[in-house]
């Protein structure tokens, strides 16, 4: 099968690049729908491709990995409602609703998030004080979306409290969203790559465009953004995958940072502008962190990669480590619950390594189980008193339960085992500047800048999982950070 013309086709159409490891995919999908519409022959399924919009769509659909969650990178649904939506509804006219667009929305759990974060910080006038869309290539998407129906691996992050008051049961035994947040979400099928993009999407206040530009080529993130800005009001805002900035760091919308959270801006805020982060004077477009492909939408998907991981399935060798670098592998790829559930048993035994409970501990923490962390570090503690890694997560529990001088204790100790483990620092100095010791924080974010520069390309890579940030965005927030110490309002 040449695949040349369809892979031209696919990137011209949809954006989406198929090279590589990704052909063996692109060729199932096709074998399949070819079968389906009895075409014998590449030039056949091409004609047929090429003129009918509604078989691309199947293509598409069927290359499409939705694996997406509630609450995903909750700290944008913070910056959200604690920082954005206030700024913009003091300067809103009466009877004017703010705008939120979900571009790339999949299934709908990121506007159903953003519907759940609005109604628990604004009850129910967040009907009448906002208005979301959501779009997304694969109408089959779209329809799930409509319907609000969800399996447990969706919802796995939410707290009970949190499901008994938004979601009801629904069909086999799924849980559906309710019904008032349902009606606040208007859902369409919407290609980013279509031109002109549908005129009621003008004027919007804040455009979510998360884990999908990263997955594009340079030429086609920079299309897609110019047509996202062209729907951002002046003074309006968009929001990135935390792995994002660099790739859309293109200087169309003003970089901005927010208590460490990156987006950008349809104007300048007074923050300097983050010329370090342009990809094109870095030589670097792709974060250093990869991601999971496809999990938000088909605009998003790009071939598997290289390490593709298979689900955790029985294995036949008795010693845990197979099972443990397994484990971390799901990790790394951001697959939370397959890696707890592959480590679960390798953490049973009472002799079992400390390393394979701070993996543990790690997970429990991505997942925002914070007690949970708490307990399982502190076993490796128990195992391993100078365990950086353990003494890292105790920091870092106490520090978001606000337990700020035992989240500087734990942290201290870390340092002392380890002087050149640069999240201890960089956690330190989140809490000497929350505690107001300024000269402090000053010193550990100079420090953690020296220690990035030392250690290059392992820099990102300082304990059992990636930092959450490419190397260079956590240069350029230590140099935010130590900027706006150097004048505190």
């Amino acid at each position: 099968m040449n695949l040349d013309a369809l892979k031209a086709l696919l990137h011209a159409r949809l954006g989406l690049c198929f090279e590589g490891h990704g052909e063996a995919r692109l060729r199932r999908a096709i074998g399949e729908r070819m079968a389906a519409l009895a075409l014998d022959g590449d030039g056949a399924y091409l004609a047929r491709l090429g003129g009918d919009e509604s078989e691309l769509l199947a293509l598409a659909s069927l290359l499409t990995i939705k694996e997406t969650y509630f609450y995903r990178e909750a700290q944008h649904l913070r910056l959200l409602t604690e920082h954005l939506l206030p700024r913009l509804l003091r300067d809103r006219a009466p009877g004017v609703p703010v705008r939120i667009l979900c571009a790339g929305c999949a299934t709908g759990e990121e506007p159903y998030s953003i519907a759940i974060a609005l109604r628990e910080r604004w009850g129910d006038a967040a009907a009448r004080l906002f208005r979301i869309d959501a779009c997304d290539l694969d109408p089959q998407a779209i329809a799930q979306a409509r319907e609000g129906c969800y399996r447990p691996y969706a919802l796995r992050i939410l707290d009970q409290p949190r499901l008994a008051r938004w979601f009801v049961p629904g069909p086999h035994g799924l849980q559906q969203i309710a019904e008032p947040l349902r009606q606040g979400v208007a859902f369409r099928p919407m290609n980013l790559l279509a031109d002109p993009y549908p005129e009621d999407l003008r004027g919007q206040d804040v455009i979510f465009y998360r884990n999908l530009s990263i997955y594009f080529d340079a030429a086609t993130r920079a299309v897609v953004l110019r047509r996202l800005r062209a729907l951002l009001r002046p003074g309006a805002y968009l929001i990135v995958g935390v792995t994002e900035t660099l790739a859309n760091g293109l200087g169309l919308l003003q970089l901005c940072e927010h208590e460490g959270v990156w987006y950008f801006a349809n104007r300048s805020e007074g923050v300097p502008p983050a010329r370090d982060l342009n990809p094109r004077n870095l030589g670097m477009i792709v974060p250093a962190r990869p991601r999971p492909a496809g999990e938000s939408s088909v605009q998003a998907l790009v071939p598997p990669l290289p390490s593709t991981l298979p689900t955790p399935q029985p294995t036949p060798d008795p010693s845990p480590e197979p099972l443990y670098r397994r484990a971390l592998a799901l990790a790394q790829a951001e697959r939370f619950a397959a890696a707890r559930a592959v480590l679960a048993p390798v953490c049973a035994p009472p002799d079992s390594p400390a390393r394979y409970h701070a993996l543990h501990a790690h997970l429990l923490l991505e997942q925002g189980d914070l007690a949970g962390a708490a307990t399982a570090a502190q076993r490796v503690l128990t195992l391993d008193p100078w365990s950086v890694d353990a003494l890292v997560v105790r920091g870092r529990v106490a520090r978001a339960q606000g337990g700020l001088d035992e989240a500087v204790d734990y942290l201290r100790r870390a340092i002392y085992a380890r002087p050149d483990h640069w999240p201890a620092h960089f956690e330190l100095a989140e809490c000497r500047g929350a505690t107001g010791n300024l000269e402090a924080a000053r010193r550990e974010y100079r420090i953690v800048l020296r220690l990035l520069d030392e250690r290059r390309g392992a820099a990102d890579q300082a304990g059992p999982l990636p930092s959450a940030l490419p190397v260079a965005d956590l240069r350029y927030l230590c140099r935010a950070r130590l900027a706006r110490l150097a004048h505190p309002a």
